[in-house]
Order: structure tokens, then sequence, then C-alpha cells
């Protein structure tokens, strides 16, 4: 008994191509989402090498800040008393 080569329906291989172009789809889309994410997170960076009081420290939670800031005036000794 001889067996010839086996044909995939139409129908499936219409479906696979629709398949694999809506993963090709879901791909670029979250491409295009991850780098619109770093290029929001990147905008919103303040510069860490700024000189003032206030500065930018490496910690385990990221760049925090950390510096002196100018005191609270005291209630006492305004202009308008």
């Amino acid at each position: 008994m001889t067996t010839g080569p086996r044909t995939i329906p139409a129908h499936l291989t219409a479906c696979w191509r629709a398949a694999c172009h809506v993963a090709a789809g879901l791909r670029d889309l979250h491409r295009e989402q991850v780098y619109a994410w770093e290029c929001i997170c990147r905008a919103s960076r303040a510069p860490v090498d700024r000189p003032g009081p206030l500065t930018w420290v490496p910690s385990l939670d990221g760049q925090r800040l950390v510096g002196t800031w100018l005191p609270a005036p005291d209630a006492g000794t305004g202009p308008d008393r």
C-alpha cells in the first residue's frame, strides 16, 4: 500500500497565515508601546549632574533626591511683624 503526499486544506492554511499576521502585529504593537514608555521616562527624568543644594544619588530603588533645603523663615521675624 502506498500513500501519497498529504495536502493541507486551504482553509487551515489561510487560518495559519492569519494567525501569523496577528502575532506579528501584536509584536510590533508591544515594541511601540515599550518605546513610548521609554521616551516618557527619559523625558521626565531630571539631569543628574545639575549643581545646587539638591543632588540625585543612586539607591536600591533608583535615583533619590538628597541634599539641604533652605530653612523655613521663623514666624516672628517676617517683615509684617
